[in-house]
């Protein structure tokens, strides 16, 4: 067995760090014409006239992975005129590469759901097909105009395309010392999961079987441990205002914002906040916290694809993010992930994204309701509970939710992990529990896998961890809500 996996890392090894330069490229080698250019999809042609244009940011637009593109970048490729800006000798790798992300949304493996999961959950799923075509070579950013957080992101990913198959295969990620340095390396969730995604589609791209499910599980593991490590600490973690990012963030402030202002924003917030939010979002929520005061609400709303999120910022109030999940689920929308940030100053900051694949998403009604559901002027809770008392039919019988208390992990808080059978208006439900027993939720982290939700909350009870007997009147108070 040693033998074995000497030879799997031998191999892997050997293929990151020289095939895809020795292996010759079949589109590389033909002779060039002079022959007009051939391409006919239509996304074919938006790509070429992009290229021709130097548009970087609508070429990154159009290169999001789904069904055709790698067809249409192919095409482009015979064409000469995908060479023309990006290294002639990977792209018949590249396309591979992005053809295999394409793929994972049509595919029922266990692999392929995890992974296709955490594609469709980036922000900006085309930055990975951009990074595949540069393969080691960044001239294209330029030639194409490419700034800002997308080329930073690119960069990282060319800069680092190695380094996660070389942990998992060389590394004994059993030892939380490796995974602790691994961790340095990512300034954000949205990082480690581009990274990963890169090295499946690059180890994928070399043969139909070439990731087998025993490496595809080496790298969900790889991941898991290093998502766990970054998000289990990060409640404890407070933004110090002399690091590394935030002085990038002072140094490239836009004109209006004050040093001061963004010093003052920051300041207490959980370190993990400057992990999920790039520079421009960031600004924006400072905007949104400017002259704030007890009564007010700000939020705005921002779509991505198919995805909605909805900011808030406010100061503390009681049910905050409980009530903001109640409007959504009033509303119908789905909830996919959810964040919910608490400065040691009082400032809370709620991020939420979801789904609205009803398409009833009307903002003169989502606006008020919001906002008086917020500073209390309407029972939110009353009106979801009427609305899907209305609505109800003949559910299954459900299953025992499951929970979990964490008191070691994290030296502020306790840490609940539950798992319950998904429901309109869980979210709503469960955080106003956790609230009716006085309880502080500084950070949560949602997600779903199939019919169960998933949700994690970092809980204190003023300024301490929650004690025995709180956990288990929290248990019994979620058993009979839940059962």
């Amino acid at each position: 067995m040693a033998d074995l996996f000497k030879s799997a890392r031998s191999a892997l090894h050997d293929f990151f760090q020289g095939r895809r330069r020795s292996t010759p490229d079949p589109a590389a080698a033909a002779p060039a014409t002079a022959e007009p250019p051939s391409a006919s999809s239509p996304l074919a042609a938006d790509i070429g006239a992009a290229l021709d244009a130097r548009d970087g940011a609508q070429l990154i637009e159009l290169l999001r992975p789904r069904r055709g593109l790698a067809a249409a970048l192919r095409e482009l490729q015979r064409d000469r005129r995908l060479g023309a800006f990006f290294p002639e000798g990977g792209l018949t790798h590249a396309t591979n590469a992005i053809e295999r992300l394409e793929q994972l949304d049509a595919q029922t493996s266990v692999n392929a759901e995890r992974f296709g999961t955490m594609l469709r959950e980036l922000d900006a799923p085309s930055l990975l097909s951009f990074a595949l075509l540069c393969h080691d070579d960044q001239s294209a950013l330029d030639s194409l105009g490419i700034s800002g957080d997308a080329r930073q992101t690119v960069e990282f990913l060319i800069r680092n395309q190695l380094q996660m198959s070389m942990m998992a295969f060389r590394q004994d990620t059993s030892d939380p010392s490796v995974i602790s340095k691994f961790v340095e390396l990512f300034n954000s969730e949205e990082r480690l999961k581009m990274l990963c995604l890169l090295t499946v589609a690059d180890l994928s791209a070399v043969s139909a079987d070439a990731l087998t499910p025993w490496k595809a599980e080496v790298l969900w593991r790889l991941f898991v441990d290093t998502y766990n490590h970054m998000t289990m600490t990060y409640g404890d973690e407070v933004i110090d205002t002399h690091e590394s990012a935030m002085s990038a963030l002072s140094a490239n402030r836009p004109h209006d914002i004050a040093e001061q202002e963004l010093t003052s924003f920051l300041t207490g917030l959980p370190r993990r906040y400057l992990t999920l939010f790039e520079s421009e979002r960031i600004y924006n929520h400072v905007r949104l916290a400017r002259d704030i005061t007890a009564d007010d609400v700000h939020f705005f709303l921002h779509r991505k694809s198919d995805v909605w999120e909805l900011t808030v910022v406010t100061l503390d109030k009681p049910y905050l993010f409980s009530n903001i999940c109640g409007v959504l689920s009033y509303f119908g929308f789905d909830i996919l992930r959810g964040n919910a940030f608490t400065s040691r100053g009082g400032l809370i900051v709620d991020v939420v994204q979801f789904t609205d694949r009803k398409g009833c998403l009307v903002r003169p009604q989502l606006d008020p309701l919001l906002s008086d559901a917020i500073a209390g002027r309407v029972d939110i809770s009353a009106m979801l509970r009427e609305k899907l008392q209305a609505g109800a039919t003949r559910a299954a019988a459900p299953t025992s939710p499951v929970l979990y208390f964490d008191n070691d992990s994290s030296p502020r808080y306790t840490i609940l992990e539950l798992v319950a059978d998904d429901a309109p208006g869980l979210l709503h439900r469960i955080s106003r529990v956790i609230s009716e027993h006085g309880f502080a939720v500084d950070l949560v982290l949602i997600s779903t896998e199939g019919s169960r939700a998933i949700d994690v909350f970092h809980l204190r009870k003023g300024d301490a961890k929650l004690g025995e007997a709180d956990e288990l009147a929290l248990t019994a108070s979620f058993e009979r809500m839940l059962t």
